[in-house]
């Protein structure tokens, strides 16, 4: 693959890939920098890939794996704010609307990352399957698991901004 095709590509999938590591990675620069960390992998590892139709999924399974190391980068280092308010001191627990995107990153990882690919990205139950290196019978289950759990984290935070 030359550098212009394999510019093409990428800028084909900036958008996918930008998606991917925000339901991954909270900070916005940790969301940029394993975007561009994975582009740079990709490149440099270019003839890895073997099936050429399966780029997008490849160069998924690099970012996906470039998010992972830098949560367990992140996990070594703890910080806590000496001024910080739990949810019991806050003087309105209730005041932000009923969020989506809260509700899904509330989910662990090997959940959430099933949802997004097939509900947000429309990717196939296969492609999935294959990116995450899992049988098709994993990720159906965790699509199962992952509906299941936004629908009960969704009706706890409607109960809760009602009650």
């Amino acid at each position: 693959m030359d550098r212009q095709e394999f510019i093409d590509r990428v800028m084909g999938q900036e958008p996918l890939l930008y998606r991917v590591a925000r339901s991954l990675l909270r900070q916005e620069a940790d969301q940029l920098d394993a975007v561009q960390e994975a582009i740079a992998k990709a490149w440099a590892h270019r003839g890895d890939l073997r099936q050429p139709q399966y780029f997008t999924t490849w160069l998924t399974r690099i970012l996906i794996n470039e998010c992972r190391s830098i949560r367990r980068r992140q996990a070594r280092v703890v910080l806590v704010a000496e001024d910080w308010e739990g949810p019991e001191e806050s003087e309105n627990p209730w005041a932000s609307p009923l969020d989506v995107s809260s509700a899904l990153d509330a989910l662990p990882e090997k959940l959430r990352l099933p949802v997004v690919l097939h509900y947000l990205e429309g990717w196939a139950l296969r492609d999935i399957a294959s990116s995450l290196r899992l049988p098709l019978g994993t990720v159906k289950a965790r699509l199962h698991q992952g509906r299941k759990a936004l629908q009960l984290e969704l009706e706890h935070d409607k109960e809760v901004w009602h009650s």
